[in-house]
């Protein structure tokens, strides 16, 4: 280099003359300065020895342009390095010793070696000034895996010295885990092959510490050697941000979409699997104008090409239909943030399934963050649990500051009040499991204790992990399930009322279950029931609450016509009132209610429920109210049959005893002195045997008969109360050995045996009666049969005899009543009883042959 010359002025240390020499300089030694500055036509540096002096640095670059100028500061650079940075001086400690001298020349010499490149490449003042001197990128450069020159930057990015940095090779200040990589790269480079000139790579300084940084290589000629020329920007900030951020988006239960400018997907996260059924990365590279419907698109697009056309940060929220994985459509309602001049290319699109509440939902809030736009609580902890990031969702319910919590461990909102003792350890047991990396996401719902009132939040926790695995901390997403919590509870108090309304025995126990409930259900004070009296045809309060008596005082009877509940009540259908006091039908004045919902329980009365205060009725609790009222008809209705059984059964049991007792009398008070009677004819017999005996004979038989035929209506009238499986069959041969003893020639044809559950007794007394009349009406040659119904649970009795005329028929089930000479009217009567007593039902028609056939239905009506 003995084209290059160097200018000292003062005394300079000692040996630093020679040590510059050695590295090829001419040097000159000057104390007149005004004489330096005269003969600087060739000069590359001038090396000061003293105190910055900024009007002499202006002297120097006006009269040859911009060099190296250097000052040997024996107090350090500390005091004067920022004034003489901005004028382009180099502020150097003043070398102590023989290794400082030659620190100082080897900083010398790469000054001038890159002021003399920088020169020959582009215009020079605004090179050295600009991106030299007021970057703030680490800029160097390398040589043979040695640094040759560098800007201060890099010193404090690597917290060496411009000594400590002459003395260490490139590689020594990169991580060991990237040095292979880099050196990868760099052969790569060197031979002319592909290599990238971007790229992340960490830094180690000199405390040990990991810096992430994003480098930019360049190669170029130095000297008349190979060199690289790198810029260095830290990004170890952006880094962490950007892992807080990705796991706030990777836990959102809304789908968030990255669509480049060309209008491709470039990501999705994995909610996507939830909202449309694809798995994450399946439409990564596909145009969004071939997944939204065609009728939609034209909207859609116009939405996002406005947002680019004026620069906007982001867009209004659309609705749309989205292709799922099903092949069908998907409705969706999205907003987008326009991050097209940024490094993210594009817009981020957060959307969310609408299809079946797309009609009740809130539109999206605008937020110019992926974070802002899920619209839940987020949150983000390091591992020492230590808030570092909340979000406005999450401080919505209160007016709380953000900075309350941010720089705080989470202890804090046990501190305020705002967790209790119990509620705190459940939320630490989970954060811990997550930090400890017990567990990959954690669950739970804790209770807040705010100002306005409590809240039930349920988090979900997920850790956030480093490029290592190891655990940096925790990301969190909370919703508030208040309202969720409240209506299940409210709904185990309706099962539970519910359960108590089935035990109830009376309408008075039923109303007063029903006042129990509207408290502990519904949370309104103002309630009661109303039950209808038929005697006084008018709605008779049957159970109201405390507050209900104290708002309306003594309730009389409401007769027919008279108010809101009697135009509930007759028109079936519940109707929530507004503005009470000044309507004109209320039957109550001046009691203070602005709103009731009164709700009918058809044919029993109405159930209501009242507010003093306006809007307090109008919540999920109506449909509430209208559920225990559907229930308490439902129980009344029940009870009403089961107080009706109970009466059918009083009046059974009265019945039974009162045939019993008739059937007592018919056979203590006629049946004996018919007994006599017949045995005083005996007596007269032996007398005297004359035609008139016989005529005597058969009134005793005639009486006899209708003795027994009441006896038996009275007894098979009463009531069966146990009974028996049996073969219709088997009782029928049983019933026709007896019916058709006189009558051989007629003929029994079972056509297909039924079980039957009757008393055996009365039921082969049916059958007796019915095969008796069909031999005594149809002759002994007549054929009966039997058999099993076709379309109903029963069995027919029919004969091939001449049948009952048809002006007879209505009669024929009366006592007494008969077509023949021979019957004493009784035999249907029985039958009738028979059936009646075993509940079911009997049905004369006509044969297929003319003759009678009676139907039986065994489909009990009790």
């Amino acid at each position: 280099m003995s084209d290059s010359r160097v200018v000292f002025v003062d005394e300079c240390p000692d040996g630093l003359v020679e040590a510059v020499e050695r590295r090829g300089f001419t040097t000159e030694t000057c104390a007149d300065l005004d004489a330096v500055v005269e003969g600087l036509d060739a000069v590359d540096g001038v090396v000061f020895c003293g105190d910055v002096d900024t009007e002499l640095v202006s002297r120097v670059r006006n009269r040859i342009g911009v060099i190296p100028v250097f000052f040997l500061a024996r107090d350090g650079p500390q005091g004067s390095a920022k004034s003489a940075h901005g004028n382009g001086a180099i502020v150097i400690d003043y070398p102590k010793t023989e290794k400082a001298v030659a620190a100082v020349a080897a900083r010398i010499e790469r000054a001038i070696e890159f002021s003399r490149w920088a020169s020959s490449e582009r215009d020079s003042d605004s090179l050295y000034r600009t991106v030299v001197e007021q970057s703030h990128d680490a800029i160097f450069i390398a040589q043979d895996g040695d640094f040759r020159f560098w800007n201060r930057r890099l010193t404090e990015l690597t917290g060496r010295s411009d000594d400590e940095l002459a003395e260490t090779a490139l590689l020594d200040v990169i991580h060991p885990d990237d040095r292979e990589k880099v050196r990868r790269i760099s052969e790569t480079r060197r031979r002319g092959g592909d290599a990238p000139v971007s790229y992340e790579v960490r830094l180690v300084d000199a405390d040990g510490d990991v810096r992430e940084c994003a480098a930019n290589v360049k190669d170029i000629e130095y000297h008349g050697s190979y060199g690289v020329l790198v810029s260095m920007r830290d990004v170890t900030e952006q880094r962490a941000t950007e892992a807080q951020f990705r796991g706030l988006v990777e836990l959102a239960r809304d789908l968030v979409t990255l669509v480049g400018t060309d209008g491709r997907i470039k990501y999705q996260s994995p909610s996507i699997t939830d909202v449309l059924g694809f798995e994450p990365g399946e439409l990564v590279g596909r145009r969004v104008s071939d997944l939204i419907h065609p009728d939609d698109w034209e909207r859609v697009e116009a939405v996002f090409e406005r947002a680019l056309r004026t620069g906007a940060d982001g867009t209004d929220p659309v609705r749309y239909r989205h292709r799922n994985a099903e092949g069908s459509w998907t409705w969706l309602e999205s907003i987008g943030s326009n991050q097209a001049d940024t490094s993210v290319g594009g817009f981020v699109v957060t959307s969310r399934n609408v299809t079946e509440q797309r009609s009740y939902e809130q539109r999206l809030k605008r937020y110019e963050t992926i974070v802002e736009s899920i619209g839940q609580g987020a949150y983000v902890v390091d591992d020492e649990g230590v808030v570092q990031f909340i979000n406005e969702a999450a401080l919505s319910r209160t007016t709380i500051p953000m900075s309350a919590f941010v720089g705080r461990h989470i202890s804090a909102l046990r501190d305020a009040g705002y967790l209790a003792a119990d509620q705190y350890e459940r939320a630490r047991a989970a954060l811990d499991a997550i930090l400890d990396g017990e567990s990959d996401r954690e669950r739970f719902e804790i209770e807040l204790s705010l100002p306005a009132m409590n809240y039930v939040v349920e988090f979900t926790v997920s850790p956030i992990l480093g490029d290592d695995g190891a655990v940096e901390g925790a990301v969190g997403i909370s919703t508030d399930v208040t309202a969720r919590k409240r209506y299940e509870q409210r709904l185990n108090a309706l099962h539970a009322s519910t359960r108590r309304l089935t035990g109830a025995t009376s309408r008075e126990e039923v109303a007063e279950i029903v006042r129990e409930a509207a408290t502990e259900v519904l949370d309104y004070g103002i309630s009661g029931v109303l039950l209808y009296d038929e005697s006084r045809d008018a709605l008779v309060p049957a159970a109201f609450t405390d507050e209900a008596w104290e708002v309306f005082g003594d309730v009389p009877p409401i007769p027919r016509g008279t108010g809101l509940t009697w135009e509930v009540f007759e028109r079936g259908e519940h109707n929530l009132y507004r503005d009470v006091e000044s309507n004109p039908k209320r039957f109550i004045v001046d009691a203070g209610v602005t709103e009731e919902l009164i709700v009918p329980i058809p044919g029993h009365g109405v159930f209501f429920v009242a507010s003093l205060d306006e809007g307090s009725l109008a919540d999920q609790r109506i449909a509430l109210a209208k559920v225990l009222a559907a229930n308490t008809r439902a129980v009344l209705d029940r009870v009403e049959r089961e107080q009706l059984l109970r009466r059918r059964e009083r009046e059974l049991a009265s019945q039974n005893e009162q045939l019993e007792s008739f059937a007592s009398v018919v056979s203590h008070d006629l049946k004996n002195p018919l007994n006599a009677a017949m045995g005083y004819l005996e007596l007269a017999r032996e007398r005297y045997d004359g035609d008139e005996l016989d005529r005597v004979s058969d009134a005793h038989e005639r009486m006899a008969g209708i003795v027994e035929d009441v006896l038996a209506l009275a007894r098979n009238g009463q009531t069966v109360e146990e009974a028996e499986r049996l073969s219709l069959g088997a009782v029928a041969e049983e019933a026709w050995t007896t019916a058709a003893s006189d009558a051989p020639e007629a003929t029994l044809t079972v056509e297909g045996d039924v079980a039957v559950d009757a008393h055996r007794g009365r039921l082969r007394q049916l059958l007796e009666n019915l095969f008796s009349n069909a031999i005594r009406h149809g002759g002994d040659d007549v054929t009966v049969g039997v058999g099993p119904l076709a379309d109903r649970d029963g069995f027919y009795v029919e004969d091939d005899g001449p049948g009952i005329p048809p002006d007879d028929r209505p009669r024929i089930f009366e006592a007494g009543y008969t077509t023949s000479s021979e019957g004493t009217g009784f035999g249907l009567s029985v039958v009738m009883s028979v059936v009646n007593a075993h509940g079911w039902s009997v049905w004369f028609v006509e044969s297929d042959a003319g003759g009678a056939r009676f139907e039986i239905t065994t489909e009990s009506d009790r």
